[in-house]
């Protein structure tokens, strides 16, 4: 399983359009990622804009390079790129995170 954090920046002026946005996903978007292996998928948001991401996929590379075609991202993409300073589908629009500490509850 992979772990990735990543963040990304929307404009701050869409900050609630945003979150509102966000309080209704489209399903067959969540049901495309659940299917693709995305397991748990975390966004919180900062007051400049800047987005914190993090998810559980079965494999990372293969859900990107399947998910960049998908019409239900296309639809999605859509209603949020105009938001970003740099769509995250662009050079440096989604900047991946290195890990520095994981504490798994389950173990000691």
């Amino acid at each position: 399983m992979d772990r990735i954090g990543f963040k990304m920046k929307i404009k701050p002026e869409f900050r609630e359009e945003y979150l509102k946005l966000h309080e209704n996903v489209d399903r067959p978007l969540i049901e495309e990622y659940r299917k693709l292996g995305v397991r748990k998928y975390s966004i919180f948001l900062c007051e400049d804009g800047t987005l914190f991401a993090f998810l559980e996929c079965d494999n990372w590379d293969s859900f990107v390079s399947t998910v960049e075609g998908s019409p239900n991202q296309k639809t999605w993409g859509e209603k949020v790129y105009h938001m970003f300073d740099i769509k995250p589908d662009q050079a440096e629009g989604m900047v991946l995170l290195t890990e520095a500490f994981y504490m798994d509850g389950e173990k000691p």
